[in-house]
This record gives C-alpha cells, structure tokens and sequence, in this order.
C-alpha cells in the first residue's frame, strides 16, 4: 500500500533549483493590444500569505490524505530559454499541482454546491477558451470540460528571471521598471480577455501571485514567492499556485468584468 501524506505537506516541497546557462537579457513579449502604459496603479496584495490560506482551507489541508510522490531529484538541464523552462515546469509542478488540485475537490465534493466552488484544473493556456488567438502560457479551467470550451479563471505567464524580476519594480534603471509593467500588462490583457480577477507571473526563481481590480490598469501583486521556499510555515510555490486555483473554482468571486 502506497505510503500518504496530508495534501499540506505534500505542496510544502520545492522543486529543484534551475541552473540557467549562457543566458541573453532581451525586451519581453510586445503587442499592439498591450503595453506597460496600460498600467496605471500598482498596489501590494497583503492577503496573499500562508495564515490567510490556512485561515480559509487549513482543515482540509491537514485532513485529506494523498499518496506520497518524491519530487524527482536528478539535477535539471540548465536553461537558456522560456520553452525551456515551460517544460521544466510540467516535469516538476504541473502534474503535481493537477493531482492536489483533483483530491481537494474530491474531498470538497459534498459541499461543493453550498460552498459556490466549481472544480478547476491546470494544463498549458490552449486548454482553456482561446481568444483572438491569444494564449496564456498556463490556464486554470473547470474540470472535465471539452477541450477550449472552459474560461480561463487564473491565466498564467511563464517567464525567465533574467528578463523580468519582482525586484524590477522599485529598479533604478528605467528600462527595468518598464519591463516590469510591461509584462503586467500582458497578463491584465489575459485577465480582461477572460474576465479573470487572479493571475499570476511564474519564473525560474519566484511566483508573483497578481489580482485585478478593475479594467482601467489598477492591479495588487502580492509578494513574491521564492522558487526554493519549503517546509512547515512556509509559502511555497505549490501551496501558492493551488491557493490561486482555489480562488479560481470560487464562482462568486473569480469573475471581473
């Protein structure tokens, strides 16, 4: 029989650290339809913290039980490119992420209707509706839907930190602090399109969990999360991307017009 552990510590692992190789710093995705003057005001995102996560769902954290998975521990191939880190991301998150996402649903079932949740799971952005030939890199959508017929609640970028960084935002060098709006605006086009309130910015060294307060450009980022975070107390990058999923499967709440 295989061995279990509470769905809590098994998001409290962190998956390996990425060695990046002969890596070139160059501008991030542009399009007609976007641009960092979109931006209009940047707030702090203070709820985003684990006491506020075990506040709503510690119960069910600490009470359902999952099989025992190791996070694979050959040492990654160094990266150099954001396909590149894409998979990396399916070898090490994705999969563990779908799994913890399905069994707190199972669990949550009974009460699903009362609680206003709809199960949601995580695939690449083509999953999900496609709009105008936009796809996010990662998309949150309701579970066992045809493929492309499903909003996505949490639209997801992929990026590598030697093109963009949290810490560029207070940066000294106004390049830096551009590029930092410029790639939330990318996703606050993908929130719109999908009429999503979450999304979140994913690199090879921290999450960037993100909420939409309106259509105008005023957004609240929360802390950024570091890649390596583990351990009891901590919020980790699992623990936070499938607290983002939960707040996508929340009817009530995950939809902004």
């Amino acid at each position: 029989m295989a061995n279990n552990q509470t769905l809590l510590n098994y998001l409290m692992v962190a998956p390996p650290s990425l060695p990046t190789q002969n890596t070139n710093k160059t501008p991030n995705t542009t399009n007609s339809n976007y641009s960092w003057a979109d931006i209009d005001n940047v707030g702090q995102w203070p709820e985003f913290t684990y006491t506020h996560i075990m506040h709503h769902y510690g119960t069910l954290l600490q009470q359902v039980q999952i099989a025992s998975e190791p996070m694979p521990n050959s040492p990654p191939q160094p990266i150099n490119t954001e396909p590149m880190f894409a998979l990396r991301f399916n070898t090490y998150i994705q999969s563990r992420l779908r799994r913890a996402l399905r069994v707190g649903f199972e669990r949550l079932a009974p009460q699903l209707a009362n609680l206003h949740l709809t199960p949601i799971t995580v695939d690449i952005g083509d999953a999900a509706t496609i709009i105008d030939n936009y796809r996010p890199d990662i998309a949150f959508f309701r579970a066992n839907s045809a493929l492309n017929s499903s909003p996505n609640r949490c639209p997801g970028d992929l990026k590598v930190s030697w093109k963009w960084g949290s810490e560029y935002r207070t940066s000294l060098v106004p390049a830096d602090r551009r590029e930092y709006l410029q790639v939330l605006s990318q996703v606050n086009y993908y929130m719109r399109q999908h009429h999503a309130q979450y999304s979140f910015i994913l690199s090879d060294t921290e999450l960037v969990p993100i909420k939409r307060l309106d259509s105008n450009g005023n957004l609240l980022v929360a802390r950024a999360i570091p890649w390596e975070a583990q351990g009891p107390g901590r919020l980790t990058i699992l623990l936070g991307l499938w607290y983002l999923g939960m707040l996508g499967a929340a009817d009530n709440d995950w939809r902004l017009l």
